[in-house]
């Protein structure tokens, strides 16, 4: 199967970020968290404008190309995963500079979340490894996550330093969970969700013994799904669905406030 390959970077320091791979045949995208700015992923300023959303943009545009001319009948649909040497698929906010900006709640990470949130075609994240706090709720904010249940854990662990939750993230994290139990489970108690549990409480729609396996499934669920936007329903249909985790995605500037 051929591939096109793009690898978006730092422009300080000409880091690479985020390494998008696109399986020409099946029209999947595979975008690879790289662990190179830093080693567990955070969420950083630079990861989030000059990696992750550049890369979901020209996603966007290619489809809305294809859509224009006539050309979306075979879909398409997005992976998102981590190097699968890595235990950790992400280990959340970059938090003190996170929080030393009043803008980057909504310049930044809820602008990740919009995008996501309003995606045009089937995404899923291949949690390979750890996923807490931001990286929890980058993985909640695709369509469907398949998660490794062999290594790593789901958790919200803001409660464990007296930190609240944004109001980005929690409507990222209200996209997926629906039941009042899920919710204080992840919320208010921190608890680490193993792969079996995830499944159980409806974090995740699969789980798979092996990094390589997880990133393996959600290939295959992303075969399967990206007819689902062929006659281009799915942005539409999703935004309707995801209206209250939507109108979450903005709250005011913050100056010294702490997470």
């Amino acid at each position: 199967m051929s591939t096109e390959t793009s690898v978006y970077k730092a422009r300080e320091g000409d880091i690479p970020l985020l390494r998008s791979e696109f399986h020409v045949e099946k029209r999947i995208w595979v975008l690879t968290l790289m662990g190179q700015q830093t080693p567990d992923n955070r969420l950083t300023h630079s990861f989030i404008q000059e990696g992750m959303i550049p890369a979901l943009r020209d996603i966007r545009a290619q489809w809305n190309a294809w859509v224009e001319q006539d050309e979306a009948e075979m879909g398409a649909a997005l992976v998102t995963t981590a190097e699968l040497s890595s235990k950790i698929f992400s280990n959340g906010l970059d938090l003190f500079n996170a929080i030393a900006d009043p803008h980057f709640f909504n310049d930044y990470l809820n602008a990740m979340f919009t995008e996501l949130l309003t995606f045009p075609i089937p995404t899923i994240a291949a949690v390979t490894g750890h996923a807490f706090a931001g990286g929890c709720t980058l993985a909640l904010a695709h369509d469907y996550r398949v998660m490794n249940s062999k290594r790593g854990y789901i958790c919200m662990n803001e409660i464990e330093f007296g930190a609240h939750i944004p109001q980005g993230m929690l409507g990222a994290i209200k996209s997926v969970v629906k039941t009042s139990q899920t919710m204080r489970k992840l919320v208010l108690e921190g608890h680490r969700f193993t792969g079996e549990e995830a499944l159980k409480d409806g974090l995740v729609d699969a789980t798979a013994d092996s990094a390589e396996a997880t990133l393996r499934v959600a290939m295959d669920m992303a075969d399967k799904l990206r007819s689902r936007c062929a006659k281009n329903g799915w942005q539409v249909n999703k935004e309707l669905i995801h209206r209250e985790s939507l109108a979450m995605q903005f709250e005011p500037p913050r100056v010294s406030a702490k997470i």
